[in-house]
Formats: C-alpha cells, structure tokens, sequence
C-alpha cells in the first residue's frame, strides 16, 4: 500500500485527468449544438469531432480512476495525452500566448510528475 503522499498525489493526478474528460465532453457537446442550432460547413467534420471529444473523454475517465488505484496503463495513458496537449499548445501559440501557456503548463506539470520515481513505484499493478 503507498503511503499518503502518494495516495495524496494519485488523487491530485486523476483530478487532473477528470479535468481534461470534462473539457473533451465540453467540446463534443458544444459540436453536437453547433450542429443542430447552426449550419456547419460540413457535417462529417463536426460529427466526427463530437465522436473524438465523447471518446477521448470516457477514456481520460477511465484513466482518471485507474490512475487512483495505481494501474499503470493509465500512467502510459497520461504521458500520451500530456505529450498530446503540449503538442496542441504549439499550434495556439500563433494565436494566442496565454493560451498555448495555459495548456502546456498544467500539462508539463502534470507529465512531471507522472514521471516521479513515486508515481512510477505506485504505478506497478
């Protein structure tokens, strides 16, 4: 069993994860307005963008309690997305500044500390 330190920041990772989920489900449900209180330019695109966001949501969900319980697919899982979002950050940063950086530091932060020799002991089940 980790200690409460460890504990403490498991949770902190999955409130993070959650965070991200709600924001996928944010946009995949502003697509799904935009589709039937609009006129989108193109169908597909914005079907196939709700699909992706309602996607990417139920499986940071599932992370976000797996990362709990200490399963390490969903550590693997959170590298991958955080590399994703600072990845994402780079093409705002032609739009917006504080934008790019209000996604690239909470993700870097949180790759960090995925990358903690606490988190990568937690995370061996």
């Amino acid at each position: 069993m980790p200690n409460p330190s460890i504990q403490k920041t498991l949770k902190l990772l999955a409130l993070a994860y959650l965070l991200e989920a709600i924001v996928f489900f944010a946009g995949a449900g502003a697509a799904i307005w935009a589709l039937f209180s609009d006129e989108p330019n193109s169908f597909i695109t914005v079907i196939s963008l709700a699909v992706m966001g309602l996607g990417a949501g139920l499986w940071l969900g599932f992370a976000s309690r797996a990362i709990s319980q200490g399963k390490r697919w969903a550590r693997s899982s959170g590298i991958f997305w955080q590399l994703m979002l600072i990845t994402v950050s780079f093409g705002i940063y032609e739009v917006s500044v504080l934008g790019a950086l209000a996604i690239a530091l909470p993700a870097g932060a949180v790759l960090i500390t995925l990358f903690s020799k606490a988190v990568t002991e937690a995370t061996r089940d």
